[in-house]
C-alpha cells in the first residue's frame, strides 16, 4: 500500500477514534448530570414535598379521608410512573387498605431527568366514578419549585379531587 493511503487511513482510524472518545465522554457528563438531578429530587422530596404532604395528610384523616403517601424510585419501562416520584393518593374512607387496590386518586410530583422538569399528575378518579388523570401542563425545575408552589398544587389538587362526585 502506498504511503500516502496508509496516512490517509491512520488518519481516518485517529478522527473516528476521537470521535468516539468526544461522544463517549459526553455520555458520561449527560449521565452524571441526571443523577446529580435525581438526587437533588429525591432530597427536596424529602425536606419539601413529603413534609407538605403529611400535613395535608393529617388533616385529611382528621377529616375522615384515607391518605397514603408513597415515594418512588426510578423504574424501568416508560410513562409516568417510571420516573421517580412522590404521591399522595386518597380515600373517602379513613380505613381505605391501599394495598389492595392501587387505583385512588392523587396528586404526584414526577422527576424527568431528561428534561430536568419535575411534574404533577393529578388524578380525580374514585373506583367507579369519573374525573380526570393527566399531566398538568406547568412543570417546575429544581429552582422554581418552592414551599408556596408545593402548597398551592397540593390544596388545588385535594379540592379538585374532593368536588369530583
Amino acid at each position: 500500500m502506498k504511503e500516502e493511503n496508509i496516512d490517509k487511513l491512520n488518519a481516518l482510524f485517529s478522527n473516528l477514534k476521537s470521535e468516539e472518545q468526544k461522544l463517549k465522554e459526553s455520555q458520561e457528563k449527560q449521565k452524571s448530570e441526571e443523577d446529580l438531578f435525581l438526587e437533588s429530587f429525591k432530597t427536596l422530596c424529602k425536606n419539601l414535598i413529603d413534609p407538605k404532604m403529611q400535613e395535608f395528610r393529617r388533616m385529611l384523616r382528621q377529616n375522615g379521608f384515607g391518605c397514603k403517601i408513597t415515594i418512588n424510585e426510578e423504574r424501568s419501562g416508560t410513562g409516568i410512573n417510571s420516573q421517580p416520584n412522590i404521591k399522595l393518593q386518597i380515600s373517602r374512607n379513613v380505613d381505605s387498605n391501599f394495598y389492595t387496590n392501587n387505583k385512588f386518586p392523587h396528586i404526584m410530583f414526577t422527576a424527568d431527568k431528561y428534561y430536568k422538569k419535575i411534574g404533577i399528575h393529578m388524578d380525580t378518579i374514585f373506583q367507579n366514578g369519573e374525573g380526570t388523570a393527566a399531566m398538568k401542563e406547568q412543570s417546575y425545575t429544581l429552582e422554581t419549585l418552592h414551599e408556596e408552589i408545593v402548597e398551592k398544587e397540593i390544596l388545588e389538587s385535594i379540592e379538585k379531587i374532593l368536588t369530583n362526585k
